[in-house]
């Protein structure tokens, strides 16, 4: 249920962090997908048992106030990262 919206985020992460202006946009935007891909891969290993279970919540659908604050500036910093690539041209 959840696969698709996630999916399509990370997706588009990857977009925006490929066509970053310059490394000073791309390398953080870069930085921010994998992270959330990383949290999202290791979530989904805890709830299939394929990992141990250590704690990481899935991002913006766990319920953790500042795992959902830190998701949202990561979010808020690839927008930012976005509309820079999108003045310059």
């Amino acid at each position: 249920m959840w696969s698709k919206p996630l999916s399509a985020l990370l997706w588009r992460g990857l977009a925006i962090a490929r066509r970053g202006g310059s490394r000073y946009g791309s390398v953080p935007a870069g930085a921010l997908v994998s992270w959330i891909a990383f949290q999202t891969f290791v979530n989904v290993g805890m709830t299939v048992g394929l990992v141990p279970i250590v704690g990481v919540p899935l991002p913006f659908v766990s319920y953790g106030g500042s795992a959902t604050v830190a998701g949202l500036v990561a979010i808020g910093l690839l927008q930012a990262v976005h509309r820079t690539k999108a003045m310059e041209a």
